[in-house]
């Protein structure tokens, strides 16, 4: 199984796991990973520099995820939205190198931008096993703050 197989696998695994078992958080944050891996597949197809060069479209998707996740995080009455906004603020940072270092190897580049996706999915996963844990403990779990826009 190669990697893009992998991780396509545990985005689907994932991402249904915490829409059937997870609270209205984990639901939007599996769909914010759907929609921003769909948006970095079709920007990503558009460029043809091979990670040789900065991918702007990537970057554009990435900071539209961020701020989902901002927005998420923002909303939330959950600590892990907070843990994944601060992954994916290094997913966008990700891209900074090559701005600078053009002589950047495209496998380096392409595999610092490539790998945070793997430990943000498994923190939604983790984040919604706690939701379960929760709701058996306590027969509820908070979805959102009392500051919610």
């Amino acid at each position: 199984m190669s990697r893009i197989e992998f991780f396509f696998s545990l985005l689907t695994i994932v991402c249904l796991y915490s829409t059937v078992k997870g609270g209205a958080p984990e639901r939007w944050g599996g769909l914010i990973f759907v929609v921003g891996v769909i948006l970095t597949i079709i920007t990503g197809s558009y460029s043809d520099s091979g990670f040789t060069q900065p991918e702007v479209g990537i970057l554009i998707c990435d900071v539209v995820i961020f701020l989902a996740f901002l927005a998420l995080a923002l909303n939330a009455e959950r600590y892990w939205t907070l843990w994944i906004c601060s992954m994916q603020m290094i997913q966008v940072l990700s891209h900074i190198p090559i701005m600078f270092i053009p002589e950047l190897l495209p496998q380096a580049y392409y595999a610092i931008v490539a790998f945070w996706g793997y430990p943000m999915l498994i923190v939604l996963a983790a984040a919604t096993y706690r939701h379960q844990q929760r709701l058996r403990q306590f027969g509820v779990d908070r979805s959102w703050s009392d500051y919610s826009f």
